[in-house]
């Protein structure tokens, strides 16, 4: 008898907890691939090789008809200030020219830019802005549009950060305790000597 009442006691626990779990909302969550690579960018130099541009990849309504991507994270731990693109004029590039003007209706980084021919390179600079650190305003897709992105020759992208203040209030305050420290010194020396 004691046996019933305690399966009794269990299954009207049981069924209180059942009725809370049938509420009718449901409610679905998941965390999913965005579809494209984010590259950490953590030095001032690496390597930029375009594939084929994904949806999401660009903002919506750029112009343009961008097809090769890639996107990197600025995790440098500095803002970047101003960064340089180098690719050999090589391949299909040849018969290419570069136009490097800000896409429209998108927001940019950088407000000033620069491009052409430099000896055997294209060389294309951005200035005038900047890419903050870290997720999710430190990710930025470079596009070009025109070539195949699997024709397109692999290529350098070199960035500028902004210098730590803390790098500089560290140097200026070592510089100040060591002026300090050797003049003290001369001091005593020339105390010593009576003057």
């Amino acid at each position: 008898m004691k046996l019933l009442r305690c399966f009794f006691a269990l299954t009207l626990v049981c069924a209180v907890s059942g009725m809370a779990k049938a509420d009718p909302i449901d409610f679905h969550m998941v965390v999913v691939d965005p579809g494209f690579t984010t590259n950490d960018l953590t030095t001032t130099s690496t390597t930029v090789q375009f594939s084929a541009c994904d949806s999401g990849q660009l903002p919506q309504g750029i112009t343009g008809g961008y097809v090769g991507c890639e996107t990197f994270e600025n995790e440098t731990g500095a803002d970047i200030t101003s960064l340089e693109l180098v690719f050999p004029d090589i391949g299909v590039l040849t018969t290419q020219s570069a136009n490097c003007t800000a896409a429209t209706g998108v927001p940019n980084f950088f407000g000033s830019a620069t491009c052409g021919l430099v000896g055997n390179n294209f060389v294309l600079y951005y200035s005038d802005g900047t890419i903050p650190q870290g997720f999710p305003n430190g990710i930025f897709t470079i596009a070009e549009s025109g070539v195949d992105p699997t024709d397109f020759p692999t290529g350098t992208l070199t960035i500028n950060v902004a210098p730590e203040p803390s790098s500089i209030l560290l140097l200026s305050t070592g510089a100040l305790m060591l002026g300090t420290f050797l003049y003290s010194k001369r001091r005593k020396g020339l105390g010593e000597v009576g003057l």
